[in-house]
């Protein structure tokens, strides 16, 4: 089928048919046929029903049925008696033609696009149809139902030719015995393909800020199971959508027809009351209701950051006002004709007692007990996840704490980037360990509030944390990308489960969290641009697997197709420069926790000597992480003296927590504190020694009051021997019998070096090395 297409303007000659709207027994006629859509010898037309007196200077509702048939057959006449019914409620209705396979051999997915085209033409002209674009409404039985919820929940599949600045997302839809699931589960997948049979599912679509919903639908419908409706309105609502599911009890696929269409067998009763329903629901969501609605992440017990523009963003209806109030300040605008609004708060300074946030518009959204201070994003893998009770330590200090808020990020996918996330603010502490402990000790360092959005999933890669558009960048990325979207197999079985997700299995949780891309997509991408003043990441583990490159992998080792450790900086420093475009803030801060000491190696050689300066062992991994000190306004959280040579979860986090609170309070707040270890400056050569020069090297000794450790040194032959160290003020002095003339030096190079170098402020010295080896 040729590209259609669309008329720019209302021309009455040729596009509208006025219709003498006279009725006669069992008949109803529209008052007007308009044409909106135009292919080739195929014109597809709106049915249209005014009230009484209507004018084009009207701002009136609007309602467009689209008719059922299996999107092979059927008729705009199927609506012709609902039609008249809201039209004598003061409502514009239209009965919609779209194209069918037995006319048009066409497919579902085509009367898709119809049922896109019909909205979007009557928002471009609601003011010659005289109806107001902010209260359209989109309602269909069967296969009608399902391309009325389409508009509403599926993406793409839009006309060419057509002007998609604007929307053809409805206001409201109104579903009768809808195809809600059109694999197997539901009705039409032999129509639609079994490659296909998720596309168009509104099952297996539903994410965040879809519209006001209502289905109604038989519990004996034999053509679309109800169980279909009911995990309809268990999706909608776990996504935080207004949904309502109407049961009819012992009622077939086509008791909402009225008599009109389905003759004696209508039941009169049923309809009338069906109609009513339908009104109660108009009237409550779209005539008297233009709710506000803010961005998830906004929400009672928030903290917002301080001394920062701070956006504030949501959804209204298209064109209306909005008002956001808070500390003082008043600010407005308008939204969208895609009902988006943004607001930019000014600068504030830290505010720990509770204030409400008033979002106006003709409703108010009153978010309360709103604090100022300092936001940070806790992301990562399964370290960064470690809950506060597995560390008594941290856990003891859950009593002390105040003025901390936490916001956790609802562990899911999405193959799209979402528009909103799925949490809630509390005024608990962090569930993590790592999280609440640094947000202890900042609270304690800069006296402000601290609100935490925790962001983690156990094992997940850095590559499931990153934006598709990077695949431009890494060509790595890009090929993993391109086979993974490729993977119908991986695609439908993620839908399957998000499908199904109140009863997933630990296996389907594994499988979704070490894909690509779609962590980032769910639980990182929708909360921006909230005002932050840096994120915290703890991940790397998942990338440890190879020393270098991206492995070649089989249906067993699936989830290693990650990259190296070697190249994992680069990639690093590229995910914090993307990040902070995304945040539209170069001034964004960014702490790396490195990686502690753990005793095994890659899959290719996981048995290690833990000491061994030469094995395949994270000290590679934690060389990468130090790459991210390239970027500015970058910290590396240094780690080498923690961990655990057998377990990959070590409980020693409240040192992590502790220093990163104090980078943060030197770096992001001003304090004069010691925040790291003694750092390599430079390496001197005197005979038979090398002396090593060190900057933040205040008192310098060792933990035990023992000789340094951890030092091997190395002549040109590289074979590596253990040094003997001394200390010389702020330096260490290093030999070894076995080594006439050293060349190089490894400090804490190994898998779990054992160390003891510190600082005055029993601060770690950082891991180095100064040969170029492999």
């Amino acid at each position: 089928m040729k590209a259609f297409f669309l008329s720019l303007f209302l021309i009455h000659t040729t596009m509208v048919f006025p219709v003498q709207n006279t009725s006669v027994k069992d008949g109803i006629v529209p008052d007007e046929i308009v044409a909106y859509k135009t292919m080739e010898s195929t014109k597809l037309s709106l049915h249209v029903f005014n009230p009484k007196g209507h004018k084009a200077t009207d701002n009136a509702p609007v309602i467009v049925f689209f008719f059922g048939g299996g999107w092979s057959g059927g008729t705009p006449k199927q609506f012709y008696q609902q039609s008249r019914y809201f039209a004598e409620k003061g409502m514009v209705a239209i009965s919609a033609e779209y194209r069918v396979n037995r006319t048009h051999g066409t497919t579902p997915f085509d009367a898709v696009t119809d049922a896109k085209s019909a909205i979007r033409w009557v928002r471009k002209h609601a003011k010659e149809l005289g109806v107001d674009p902010n209260k359209i409404i989109a309602s269909g039985g069967s296969a009608g139902g399902h391309i009325a919820a389409c508009t509403g929940i599926i993406e793409a599949y839009d006309a060419v030719d057509e002007d998609l600045t604007i929307s053809s997302i409805p206001n409201a839809m109104v579903l009768y015995n809808p195809v809600l699931d059109t694999t197997e589960k539901g009705y039409g997948m032999a129509k639609v393909g079994e490659e296909r049979k998720t596309d168009i599912s509104p099952n297996h679509r539903i994410k965040p800020n879809i519209v006001p919903t209502i289905v109604f639908h038989g519990t004996a419908d034999k053509t679309v199971p109800f169980e279909n409706a009911q995990r309809f309105e268990l999706f909608m609502k776990s996504a935080g959508n207004d949904c309502v599911l109407v049961p009819y009890e012992g009622k077939d696929h086509g008791f909402f027809n009225g008599s009109f269409f389905r003759g004696k067998r209508a039941d009169e009763m049923v309809y009338a009351d069906l109609m009513e329903r339908t009104y109660a629901f108009i009237e409550a969501r779209v005539l008297t209701s233009k709710e506000v609605k803010p961005a998830r992440i906004f929400g009672n017990h928030m903290v917002l950051q301080q001394q920062m523009d701070v956006p504030v963003w949501g959804r209204a209806n298209a064109g209306q006002e909005v008002t956001v109030a808070f500390a003082g300040q008043e600010k407005n605008t308008i939204a969208d004709e895609n009902g988006r609004w943004e607001i930019i708060l000014e600068p504030m300074e830290a505010y720990g007692e509770g204030r409400d946030l008033v979002i106006s518009a003709e409703n108010k959204k009153v978010i309360s007990d709103v604090l100022v201070g300092e936001v940070w994003i806790c992301s990562g893998q399964s370290n960064m996840q470690m809950s506060v009770d597995a560390a008594p330590d941290i856990e003891a200090l859950v009593a002390k704490a105040k003025n901390i808020r936490s916001f956790e990020v609802g562990r899911t996918v999405a193959l799209d980037e979402a528009e909103d996330v799925i949490g809630t603010w509390s005024d608990e502490v962090p569930k993590s360990a790592v999280a609440f402990s640094f947000a202890y000790f900042l609270e304690k360092a800069g006296d402000v509030p601290i609100g935490i959005i925790q962001s983690s999933w156990g094992s997940s890669s850095l590559e499931a944390w990153m934006p598709k558009d990077m695949t431009g960048q890494l060509g790595y990325f890009d090929a993993i990308m391109k086979d993974f979207d490729a993977d119908t197999l991986s695609q439908n079985r993620i839908k399957s489960i998000i499908e199904n997700s109140s009863d997933r299995s630990n296996e389907d949780d594994v499988f979704l969290r070490r894909q690509p891309n779609v962590l980032y997509n769910a639980m990182m991408k929708p909360l921006a641009p909230y005002a932050v003043k840096g994120l915290v990441w703890y991940q790397g583990e998942r990338n440890t697997r190879y020393i270098s490159g991206v492995p070649q992998v089989n249906k067993d080792n699936w989830f290693h197709r990650v990259i190296g450790m070697k190249e994992y900086g680069d990639v690093l420093k590229a995910w914090i420069s993307r990040y902070r475009k995304q945040w539209d803030n170069e001034d964004m801060y960014f702490m790396v926790v490195m990686l502690p000491g753990y005793g095994k190696g890659t899959v290719e050689n996981p048995k290690i000597d833990p000491n061994d300066p030469t094995a395949q062992s994270w000290a590679w991994m934690r060389e990468s992480q130090l790459k991210a000190l390239e970027l500015p306004k970058v910290s590396v959280i240094n780690t080498i003296d923690l961990g655990d040579v057998k377990n990959i979860h070590p409980k020693d986090k409240l040192p992590i927590g502790r220093r990163l609170a104090l980078e943060a309070a030197k770096k992001t707040l001003g304090k004069e504190v010691v925040t790291e270890g003694p750092i390599v400056e430079r390496v001197e050569r005197q005979k038979r020694s090398l002396v090593v020069h060190y900057t933040n090297a205040d008192m310098l000794k060792t933990a035990d009051g023992k000789p340094p450790k951890g030092f091997w040194i190395a002549d040109e032959s590289l074979e590596w021997k253990p040094a003997k160290a001394k200390i010389k003020g702020r330096t260490v002095v290093l030999r070894s019998k076995e080594i006439k003339a050293p060349n190089y030096i490894r400090y804490a190079f190994s898998g779990k070096p054992d160390v003891n170098l510190v600082n005055g402020a029993d601060l770690p010295a950082y891991p180095f090395r100064t040969d170029t080896g492999e």
